[in-house]
């Protein structure tokens, strides 16, 4: 925990009071420690300030400590400005970054230019950084980047720098929306320098949507290459048997979390036997499946995909909106609850059940999910059960510490005894410290 006396003179150097105490506290006397701290408190500005201070601020000002971890917005209505104040810091501190956060603002047809030129000065300056962690946010090469050489140029700049990357353990470059060649070569890249270090690979939305990835052999010798993973994200699109048997050789004992994405415009009709899943919890025992569909809500979609040998921690679940969908949500859920009662923990339903009751299916979920912490619903469910998860939660039959609920479609009366069932309960959980909030889309409501 940082002392209270370094936020404190942090504070007093950002009013700018610190002269007017030089006399109290020693300034000059201050150890290279103390200052480093301090300078750790403080913004750029605010650091380049502290700068001029005297020569040995100056010198500590220049300490790579300070210069470890930074992040840069590229792109924008201000591309130009922001890709020059990118590459001068490169220029000077570069080599000292090791955690590194690049997001694309705003791309277009006109800054996709600058952001790759801006990419790839930055990214020669800072070739003998040692970077560990590496995130990209927002590239979305299949939305805004429309001229093929641009993309050439700027993967290939991706290519190289990550092939002098060899230390690297978190990987993240989600949202890339990659065409498939160019996609794999920058994971080939990674995988041939840090293959055996990195342990954090997040790929959702790393490919552009419609792409059969998993039917791709170049992507699944890519996987195979890295062997130390025990936090992996991806789309449902890039994996299938053969690369969960991938998984179960190459990441043995270590794969901790699986964070799946199945969306309704990717391919998601292939099938994972219950089997696979079976063999890759016992080659991973401690193992946690995190499930996130979106824009999916027929049954016959999901229940193939939720077999009952995926330790299954977390599950998100947004049909989307169709009036005229049959979705069958109760079989979905009653299937969800006999299943998984064993490891779920987390549950977030958007349910468009406008011609479906699935109040039952809810409480036999919750009734048999005996884990179960974290319950968000937006749906159409009735007063009467709402009240029910109530009283089973004040009975101790159920151990949830977060309830977020809302009720679609209430009347207004409805919507009155919602009102008094939650005022009737509020006293409990305030006493027990939960965290539960029950409201309604009615737009009188205010609270």
């Amino acid at each position: 925990m940082a002392l209270s006396w370094v936020s404190e003179i942090a504070s007093w150097i950002r009013n700018g009071n610190y002269w007017s105490s030089m006399d109290s506290i020693a300034w000059k006397n201050l150890p290279d420690i103390a200052l480093i701290e301090v300078y750790g408190y403080l913004g750029d500005g605010d650091r380049a300030n502290m700068a001029l201070t005297c020569k040995n601020w100056c010198r500590i000002f220049e300490t790579p400590r300070l210069w470890r971890s930074r992040s840069f917005e590229i792109g924008g209505y201000k591309a130009s400005q922001i890709g020059q104040i990118a590459v001068k810091f490169s220029e000077k501190y570069g080599s000292f970054i090791r955690y590194l956060t690049l997001s694309c603002s705003h791309p277009s047809s006109h800054t996709c230019k600058i952001i790759q030129k801006t990419m790839e000065d930055f990214f020669q300056n800072i070739e003998s950084a040692r970077i560990y962690d590496f995130e990209l946010e927002r590239l979305e090469l299949e939305r805004f980047w429309k001229y093929d050489n641009v993309r050439e140029k700027l993967v290939d700049s991706f290519v190289k720098f990550f092939r002098n990357q060899s230390h690297l353990r978190t990987f993240d470059m989600s949202s890339a929306q990659c065409p498939l060649t160019m996609g794999c070569k920058i994971l080939e890249a990674v995988r041939e320098a840090s293959g055996e270090s990195v342990d954090d690979l997040c790929l959702e939305d790393f490919f552009h949507s419609r792409l059969a990835v998993f039917q791709v052999k170049r992507f699944r010798g890519i996987i195979a290459g890295f062997t130390n993973l025990r936090f992996l994200s991806i789309n449902y699109n890039c994996i299938s048997e053969a690369i969960i048997e991938i998984l179960t050789t190459s990441a043995s004992g270590k794969l901790r979390n699986f964070s799946i994405k199945v969306y309704r415009s990717d391919p998601h009709f292939h099938r994972i036997p219950t089997s696979v899943w079976r063999r890759l919890k016992q080659s991973c025992p401690c193992l946690e499946v995190d499930i996130w569909f979106e824009s999916i809500g027929n049954s016959t979609e999901i229940l193939p995909i939720l077999v009952p040998d995926i330790p299954l921690r977390d599950i998100h679940l947004w049909t989307g909106y169709d009036d005229d969908a049959e979705w069958n949500l109760h079989a979905t859920l009653m299937h969800i609850g006999n299943n998984f009662k064993h490891c779920l923990a987390n549950v977030s339903m958007e349910l468009d059940n406008n011609h479906e009751i699935i109040d039952e299916a809810i409480l036999n979920l919750i009734n048999k999910c005996k884990k179960l912490k974290d319950l968000t619903i937006n749906a159409f469910v009735s007063v009467d059960a709402i009240k029910q998860i109530c009283e089973l939660q004040e009975e101790n039959k159920i151990k949830l510490r977060h309830f977020n609920m809302t009720a679609c479609g209430l009347s207004e009366v409805e919507w009155t005894d919602l009102c008094e069932i939650r005022d009737r309960y509020e006293p409990m959980f305030k006493a027990r410290d939960l965290k539960f909030f029950i409201k309604s889309d009615l737009l009188i409501d205010a609270q």
